[in-house]
């Protein structure tokens, strides 16, 4: 039996020009843009997590609806995440998932959750920027802006 070697190939496709976008300065910044991503028709009935992806000057290089839930959580999976970055050549990203419960303020979970995202990204050198969690009627809550990333 002979064994076989796959060679692996990385390929790279923008879809759009993300240049001419500007760049994220504030965590409204980003809630504007996640606004647009989410369904709101869908954030009381179930869990969305979406990463945005950025490039060194806080332009917004694309997005990833990484993962959905039902009405009380979502499983995300930190290698999912990592490696959009990595395929991006993203230098920083910012995790958002809404609380269909209306309810801002991160859970446990959310906060263990962007320690460990946290954690795995200095090893690949891209930088957590936030983590924001958004609701459709009670606005949002970032991590960043409460000294939690």
């Amino acid at each position: 039996m002979k064994n076989f070697l796959y060679e692996l190939k990385l390929s790279y496709t923008r879809t759009g020009d993300y240049k001419k976008y500007d760049p994220l300065r504030s965590s409204k910044d980003v809630f504007q843009v996640l606004s647009q991503i989410f369904d709101t028709d869908l954030m009381e009935a179930r869990e969305e997590f979406v990463i945005l992806y950025l490039n060194r000057a806080n332009v917004v290089i694309g997005y990833y609806k990484a993962f959905q839930g039902g009405v009380s959580s979502v499983v995300a999976d930190t290698k999912l995440i990592l490696s959009m970055g990595l395929k991006s050549l993203a230098s920083g990203i910012i995790l958002a998932h809404n609380h269909p419960s209306g309810r801002i303020q991160p859970s446990d979970q959310d906060i263990r959750f962007t320690q460990k995202v946290k954690e795995a990204c200095k090893h690949v050198d891209i930088e957590l920027l936030d983590h924001l969690i958004v609701t459709a009627d009670n606005g949002f809550y970032s991590f960043a802006d409460n000294g939690r990333v």
